[in-house]
């Protein structure tokens, strides 16, 4: 049942929905960002799935959840974390932000234009505050199935596997950018998935094993 007028805003017509179990649902583009039947269930499902996860992470270690939606994931996942956890919510939906920001209190919502670059989204000194450390990226999997490319493109920022998000990764890290080879930090633009190896390819081996070590800690960050 529809109990708003459907309205234009940002660049995507929107609406709200009553679910079958009477939660309001955000419909975008004509596609609900949750379950019309249940809401509730579908992001208690998904939580639990990701319990183990958010239990293996350190205990100050924030959590980054990737795909905003309704927003009813999020307090869910809030419901397994202590109080002071620091949850952070990142979407390249304008309307999902602002829909679930005016209903889930204590997570710190994250909006990302695509079209301004990684590089921009990296410039960000609240992304480049916690994307520095170690955190828990958690993929809000109903959302980006029901999302447009955008939030996939997020999401490859996030990880650095591809040239331009890895380069600008690197940015952020100039004592791990120090210990590559220039020249063969230059062939990553001919790469299209930076792995494992072709890092260890950049890397001056007559650096100091203790920068190398450092250097893949964070490739194992980078990549996971």
């Amino acid at each position: 049942m529809t109990v708003g007028a459907e309205v234009v805003h940002g660049s995507s017509p929107t609406a709200i929905e009553l679910s079958r179990s009477g939660s309001e649902v955000l419909i975008v583009g004509n596609l609900a960002t949750a379950s019309l039947v249940n809401p509730e269930r579908e992001a208690a499902q998904w939580a639990d799935a990701q319990a183990q996860r958010v239990r293996a992470a350190g205990a100050i270690e924030p959590i980054v959840i990737l795909g905003v939606g309704s927003g009813f994931h999020i307090s869910a996942i809030k419901k397994l974390i202590s109080k002071d956890r620091i949850v952070i919510a990142i979407d390249s939906c304008r309307e999902s932000i602002d829909f679930a920001s005016a209903r889930v209190e204590g997570v710190l919502f994250h909006h990302v234009n695509i079209e301004l670059g990684v590089d921009a989204f990296f410039a960000r000194s609240e992304i480049a505050s916690w994307i520095l450390g170690a955190y828990t990226l958690l993929r809000h999997k109903p959302t980006l199935s029901r999302s447009s490319v955008s939030i996939r493109i997020l999401d490859s920022w996030l990880v650095g596997r591809n040239p331009q998000s890895f380069l600008a990764q690197l940015k952020l890290r100039p004592e791990i950018a120090a210990g590559l080879n220039p020249t063969a930090a230059k062939r990553v633009a001919e790469i299209s998935l930076v792995s494992v190896r072709d890092l260890s390819k950049m890397w001056d081996i007559t650096s100091e094993l203790k920068v190398e070590r450092r250097l893949f800690r964070v490739l194992e960050e980078l990549i996971r």
